[in-house]
């Protein structure tokens, strides 16, 4: 029955009933899905049950349909087999068991798909309510008003939707959610792996076999595609494999669409009651009778299997997976492969470890000269009167010690660029660590290539995905390139202040630090000698003795603390030399320990990157297409 003659507010209640119910079913299926592992059988098989009602009244709808066409045209109007084969029993009952099974089948492949599917589905299901109304209306011409909707449903409205739903559901496998990265596992693992994950957590034994089963297959279906598309010979080849595979979506599009429809059978029918033009009911004995009779052999299913060992099916799925395997791994060839990359890393990693110990040797080497060359400077500034009177100021105003360990950097660190040199050197030598695992030969992404089933798990990715240029700059930085410039940075200061603060400790230092409070204590006497001397010059001189006294003292002064400097200097400066170089010396150590144990960590992780068997997502576009546009 059309409603094209329904008034204008039937039409827009009928558009807001399917806005409102559509996306609704299609949350309620997404909750049923979460709820499922969770229940019992009985739970389950309700579950079911309910949502194979909307696809029994899509199926059954147009089977009816087609069956009374072929009645009403061979049979007249009096037969005796026209009523019995109109009522269409057989077929209603037929369509139940089907519709249940579909059912299932529409929540084991939903279940596992993630939650963008989820909203894909949700925004197909408002598509379709927008759509079902002027779909309908174009088919007002070619054919009768009373049959354009069930038309409509089954022809023009399920195929625009499968489509476009398939099209949503493969873009999203392809570019955005991919799957799980198992090209470095057994074929029979995969299956196994994918049959536990669904079946250890279901409740219900006969969802987590049914669920299992069909997980497993999902999961070795990818995994040869993951195997096989990549290695087509141009991209034009890899889309046209990832196109092919991926059309498996159209399953779950049409099941979905099958629902959804379903639903508006039901919806239109609740407008036509209510506007008095029912043409019949949405509930059927059948249907449900045909449930009640299907319960029992599944809970007598459930009991049976619940009494077995749940760890014999998966022990039967690898047994099965094995038999369809297309491709048997040699171990042979598996270990010689295994073994030769582990060899190439190792010796990779030995070899960085040494270039590493050398150039940290030769490095901190060159600062340091440029160090201890600063010794010399610091020491000509201590044995001065200048030195002399800024350690005497600081007396007055600062810590003397302070003012010391101040000088010792200015001297011996800022003319060097100790900081600066030290991150260069800490950066040089992780780009040249990975400049060595960069460098590894391509012969075993070669071998993998010229035999990859046999090769089965050992996974060459890695040598594969990145060129030279971008696998050395991948790899530095996921091995601490920056972490290692800000270490740079910290170790710098720490050395700094470390050799600074036990220069200061010593006692030849710390005994000089001592001297201007000596020589503040001296200074007392000596500018009273020296202002007597310089009275006993000048008395002849009447007025100008005061001037006089006063100039000739302040030359007996200096001349006094510059004879106290050199003699301070002659015992003391080859003492204070030998105990700077020596904390330069021990301190050198003690950086090229730290350095060296860094790097090693660092070259450590790099060789594990490429030993470990990385789990992550494959993502056919970026993953299983050569070159993307």
């Amino acid at each position: 029955m059309s409603l094209n003659n329904e008034p204008p507010t039937g039409h827009l209640r009928l558009l807001a009933l399917r806005i409102m119910v559509l996306p609704l079913m299609s949350g309620a299926l997404l909750l049923a899905t979460t709820l499922v592992e969770a229940i019992p059988c009985w739970g389950v098989f309700i579950l079911a049950g309910l949502l194979a009602w909307p696809i029994w009244l899509h199926r059954t709808e147009y089977r009816l349909f087609h069956r009374r066409l072929v009645v009403a045209g061979v049979m007249p109007p009096g037969s005796r087999l026209r009523p019995m084969l109109w009522k269409g029993t057989f077929i209603k009952a037929v369509q139940t068991l089907a519709a249940l099974l579909l059912a299932w089948l529409l929540l084991s492949l939903v279940a596992p798909m993630s939650a963008t599917h989820g909203y894909a589905l949700a925004l197909d299901a408002l598509l379709l309510a927008l759509i079902i109304q002027p779909v309908t209306r174009g088919l007002s011409g070619p054919v009768s008003a009373q049959h354009q909707s069930t038309v409509a449903r089954h022809w023009p409205l399920i195929l625009i939707n499968t489509a476009i739903l398939t099209g949503a559901i493969m873009w999203l496998d392809f570019a955005i959610v991919g799957t799980a990265d198992t090209r470095q596992m057994a074929w029979h693992q995969v299956a196994v792996q994918a049959f536990n994950a669904v079946n250890d957590n279901a409740d219900c034994i006969l969802w987590g076999i049914s669920g299992g089963v069909l997980a497993a297959i999902e999961a070795l279906s990818w995994h040869l595609s993951l195997l096989v598309i990549p290695g087509l010979p141009d991209v034009a080849a890899q889309l046209a494999g990832w196109a092919f595979f991926l059309l498996r979506a159209a399953t779950v599009a049409y099941l979905f669409t099958t629902l959804l429809l379903g639903i508006d059978i039901f919806i239109e029918k609740r407008v036509q009651r209510a506007g008095n033009r029912a043409t019949g009911s949405t509930f059927s004995r059948t249907f449900l009778l045909t449930i009640l009779l299907l319960a029992a052999p599944f809970y007598y299913a459930s009991v049976k299997l619940g009494e077995l060992d749940p760890a014999s099916f998966a022990n039967d799925v690898e047994a099965t997976a094995q038999r369809f395997n297309p491709c048997i791994p040699n171990p042979a060839m598996r270990t010689q492969l295994q073994a030769q990359l582990d060899a190439d890393i190792e010796t990779t990693r030995v070899q960085a470890n040494n270039e590493a110990d050398s150039a940290i040797t030769r490095g901190l080497e060159r600062i340091f000269i440029d160090i201890r060359a600063g010794v010399d400077d610091y020491l000509d500034w201590y044995f001065s009167v200048v030195g002399e009177y800024q350690r005497l100021a600081t007396a007055f105003a600062a810590d003397t010690a302070a003012a010391m360990q101040q000088q010792l950097e200015q001297h011996l660190f800022a003319s060097s660029d100790f900081d600066r040199q030290l991150v260069l050197l800490n950066s040089h030598i992780v780009l040249q660590s990975a400049s060595y695992f960069a460098d590894l030969p391509p012969a075993l992404a070669a071998t993998a290539d010229a035999a990859p089933c046999e090769t089965g798990p050992v996974s060459l990715a890695l040598f594969k995905e990145l060129d030279r240029d971008k696998f050395k700059a991948s790899i530095a930085a996921t091995s601490g390139i920056g972490a290692g410039i800000m270490t740079g940075k910290v170790l710098a200061s720490k050395t700094m202040a470390a050799i600074t603060g036990k220069l200061t400790a010593k006692a030849s230092i710390k005994g000089g630090t001592t001297l201007a409070s000596k020589i503040l204590a001296k200074k007392g006497s000596s500018s009273l000698l020296s202002a007597g001397a310089g009275t006993v010059l000048c008395a002849p001189t009447g007025p100008i003795a005061i001037l006089c006294g006063i100039t000739a003292g302040a030359i007996t002064w200096l001349s006094v603390d510059k004879i106290l400097v050199e003699t301070d200097e002659a015992f003391n400066r080859e003492e204070m030399r030998a105990d700077i170089l020596q904390v330069l010396a021990d301190q050198q150590a003690i950086l090229t320990e730290q350095l060296t144990q860094q790097h090693y960590a660092r070259i450590d992780a790099m060789a594990a990157r490429l030993d470990a068997s990385v789990q992550r997502r494959f993502v056919p576009y970026t993953d299983g297409v050569e070159a993307n546009p």
